[in-house]
């Protein structure tokens, strides 16, 4: 079935790729359009107080209870039509701060009737075409969020989820294509040689100007003991539709890699190919949304390691204020007892002017586990703005 999927994907491509110089030649003596960049982006900034357990060896401890968080990109997008119909273009996202990947998500892309094939570091069709649950801050409850502000939570890999989608290939460079949508339905797939961004070349030679430079990617990962995935495929589907009043949407997402080793180091003899899937789906009417989710991820080990999470969300709206909560719970198996999340945020937004919210919440996390540096009740107070331009 993966053959089938990439030598699918594979033709598209090439027979997209050819389009725009039979475009260029089909109006003799008009000169194309060139593909012009403008700008695009966003700024959030949040004040957070955070209440969590300080004791010794607790996860709280020596942590400040106030914070300023932000997170920032500058967006460089745009595209042109064709006189054929094609559309072409390209966006690249530039963290606005200092960081290891000081470049977000880059590609390009080809749009018609046919659908659209998206070629570059993006995330994959199963995450694109995933619903996600009503918020009132995704930045903290959506499918992905951008801030982790509980310590118990992060760090070791081995803990309940956040998030409500898994999210396995996440910007590596890969190839995807989305068909048009059809009576409310449409369906993606994508194919990533790896899991990695484009960067340097741990195989072989490095060079500073990145893997492009570099040589072939290697194809283990080098000097860990860590398992690495590669030909990650990944299914998506959704259907949205409108009856009368009533807004309904609903999705499905399936990703799989197979386990391409661990370099000069043996793998671990409980790794394995790695497989997650979700199902979402939510309802509007009258102001008002309600929807929720599940999902599955084996982590990519055999045996009791399976994490997975459901929840869901409602939320108001009525002019410029939205109102809402949402809850979810996630689990990771682990030896012994199993590690668990549960989360419940109450907040609400106001758009004060074109793409600009004031948001508030309050967060309250539930962790339990073996471990005591993973486990208790923490508060968040949070207050903040996003802009987008």
């Amino acid at each position: 079935m993966k053959k089938v999927l990439l030598g699918s994907t594979a033709l598209i491509a090439a027979a997209v790729i050819g389009v725009p110089a039979m475009a260029q030649s089909a109006a003799p003596g008009k000169q194309p359009q060139p593909l012009r960049l403008g700008l695009g982006g966003y700024f959030q900034a949040y004040g957070v107080y955070a209440s969590q357990p300080d004791g010794v060896g607790e996860y709280g401890n020596g942590r400040r209870e106030f914070d300023i968080k932000r997170e920032a990109e500058v967006w460089f997008t745009g595209s042109v039509k064709l006189d054929n119909g094609l559309t072409v273009g390209a966006q690249i996202e530039l963290e606005a701060e200092v960081c290891a990947d000081q470049i977000d998500e880059s590609y390009l892309y080809f749009e018609g009737g046919w659908g659209k094939l998206v070629l570059g570091s993006e995330n994959s069709a199963g995450y694109l075409l995933s619903v996600g649950p009503p918020s009132v801050d995704g930045n903290f409850d959506g499918l992905d969020p951008n801030y982790r502000i509980i310590n118990g939570l992060g760090g070791s890999g081995n803990l309940a989820s956040e998030a409500w989608l898994v999210n396995l290939s996440g910007d590596a460079e890969k190839i995807t294509y989305f068909s048009p949508k059809f009576a409310g339905f449409q369906v993606g797939v994508s194919w990533a040689p790896d899991t990695k961004e484009e960067g340097p070349n741990t195989g072989g030679f490095t060079n500073g100007k990145g893997g492009s430079f570099g040589g072939m990617s290697s194809s283990r990962q080098s000097g860990s003991s860590a398992g690495a995935w590669e030909d990650v495929v990944a299914v998506g589907v959704n259907y949205t539709n409108r009856f009368g009043p009533v807004s309904f949407a609903i999705s499905g997402s399936y990703e799989r890699g197979e386990l391409s080793g661990c370099g000069a180091l043996a793998c671990p003899a409980n790794l394995d190919d790695r497989q997650t899937w979700g199902a979402y789906a939510k309802v509007g009417f009258a102001g008002f949304e309600l929807g929720g989710g599940y999902w599955e991820d084996d982590n990519g080990l055999k045996g009791s390691n399976k994490s997975s999470a459901y929840g869901g969300g409602l939320t108001y709206g009525v002019g410029p204020f939205v109102v809402g909560a949402s809850y979810l719970n996630a689990e990771r198996e682990q030896v012994g007892k199993d590690d668990k999340m549960q989360r419940v945020l109450v907040g609400g937004r106001y758009t004060y002017g074109p793409g600009m919210d004031l948001r508030a919440s309050v967060q309250w996390y539930g962790l339990d586990s073996q471990k005591k540096a993973g486990d208790g009740d923490s508060w968040a107070f949070v207050l903040g703005t996003t802009v987008s331009f």
